[in-house]
């Protein structure tokens, strides 16, 4: 991993490839993720997929190679580690995902799964951290799955069906956001043939070329494995985004309608007409007692998908602001005109430093990292927290923060963020 890769990893929300393969297997039901490597990889990647599964930890083990395994190979120690399994567990399947430093090894996985006579599939995989971050640990177990998908594909006639690529339960309000999509698609007459990484099973995950339309919702996750879906099975693809903001989803369902029609697109329009309307009537009363919904700055940090879905949802819908700052957390071609200024996390570093140091108030769409960074340096400042890591907040509503359901949830907390910081200057007046 390049020493920028390294730094984005361990500062900003993204975490390493072996936590990302694990978080996209372990959605996978019946399935059991076996770490070859480590334990401190082991424990890092099983704790971030507990932190929203708590049944991971029945499903997770790891094999601890001994020290001399960079020199002789891990078969010894990965033998055990089936053989544990085998012995304690049922499941469908087995992932084996090597860690950074087994994956330089070269040991045949494949050829020492044989060798332990399993009951059921095993399926090797490399993606230690020393491949990238999450995007791109995420992205090589899906590519993993698609090889499957091509042995086990099958002629079959197309169906008015969807597939949607990108979504993990994993991020911030993920598990939610993948309801709420799936809830709004099928509200407008679609059906979902599925969701790899999102909680379809792995017999709906062998059908995706069953589908009419791949909808790509994040790129740095699932664009590489649209494309290669388009070439083997001729299926097109839509990179869609995330869905912001009630205008930005209806944009985003009219995106995806362009491509293949829905049947009850006018179903989905009223809801989001109804929920508009409740939100501009209770912002209406709450401009009369405390002003219009301004922020003299607003910083999003977060992923490509979700810094720009909000960043246009944000300004373009609810707020006003003089200087709206993104600092993406992976590079994305992604240029949103709601942006002021642009910043992208390893390569644009010292310009993310400058905004922390000249800042002078305003609302934090991003993490707790974020907020202790302006805390530490004694800045004032708002919150709203949109991505991973959360430290200084609990959420126990199910609430998702994209689409129309979303959108009524993210006004609310912008909302409230804006009052807070008027009730602390009543307080300080006081």
């Amino acid at each position: 991993m390049s020493d920028n890769n390294w730094k984005t990893s361990c500062h900003h929300m993204s975490t390493c490839a072996l936590t990302g393969a694990s978080a996209f297997f372990a959605s996978i039901p019946g399935s059991f993720v076996l770490v070859n490597g480590p334990l401190w990889c082991y424990f890092y990647a099983m704790k971030y997929v507990e932190d929203y599964d708590a049944s991971a930890l029945r499903r997770f083990h790891c094999t601890q190679p001994e020290g001399n395994a960079l020199v002789y190979g891990t078969e010894k120690d990965l033998l055990a580690g089936l053989d544990f399994v085998k012995s304690n567990f049922a499941p469908e399947r087995v992932f084996i995902l090597n860690n950074c430093s087994v994956s330089l090894v070269g040991d045949d996985i494949a050829g020492i799964a044989a060798k332990a006579e399993l009951p059921w599939p095993a399926y090797a995989v490399d993606c230690g951290g020393i491949a990238g971050d999450f995007a791109e640990g995420y992205e090589i177990a899906l590519l993993r799955v698609l090889d499957e998908v091509k042995k086990n594909a099958k002629d079959t006639i197309g169906l008015p069906s969807l597939n949607l690529l990108g979504l993990s339960p994993t991020y911030f309000r993920g598990e939610e956001d993948i309801k709420e999509i799936r809830r709004i698609l099928e509200k407008a007459g679609y059906r979902i043939n599925a969701i790899p990484g999102g909680g379809s099973t792995w017999d709906e995950i062998m059908e995706l070329p069953k589908a009419e339309l791949n909808i790509v919702l994040r790129d740095e996750l699932a664009l590489k494995a649209a494309r290669e879906l388009e070439t083997e099975f001729g299926t097109p693809y839509l990179s869609a985004g995330m869905p912001y903001g009630i205008q930005g989803t209806l944009q985003w369902l009219e995106k995806i309608n362009s491509v293949l029609p829905a049947k009850n697109l006018a179903s989905v329009q009223q809801e989001a007409e109804a929920i508009n309307a409740r939100l501009q009537f209770r912002s209406s009363n709450m401009q009369s007692l405390w002003g219009p919904l301004w922020f003299d700055n607003i910083l999003i940090a977060a992923p490509p998908s979700e810094a720009a879905g909000i960043a246009e949802a944000v300004r373009g819908e609810w707020a006003d602001t003089g200087n709206l700052i993104i600092h993406f957390t992976q590079d994305t071609s992604l240029r949103p005109r709601a942006a002021t200024k642009i910043c992208i996390a390893g390569r644009d570093d010292a310009a993310m430093k400058e905004t922390y140091e000249n800042w002078t108030g305003g609302l934090v769409l991003g993490s707790s990292l974020e907020a202790s960074r302006l805390v530490r340096l004694k800045k004032p400042f708002v919150n709203c927290n949109i991505v991973l890591p959360t430290y200084h907040e609990i959420i126990a509503t199910d609430s998702p923060l994209c689409g129309i359901r979303g959108a009524a949830w993210l006004f609310e907390r912008i909302w409230n963020a804006k009052l807070s910081g008027c009730m602390d200057e009543v307080k300080e007046r006081d």
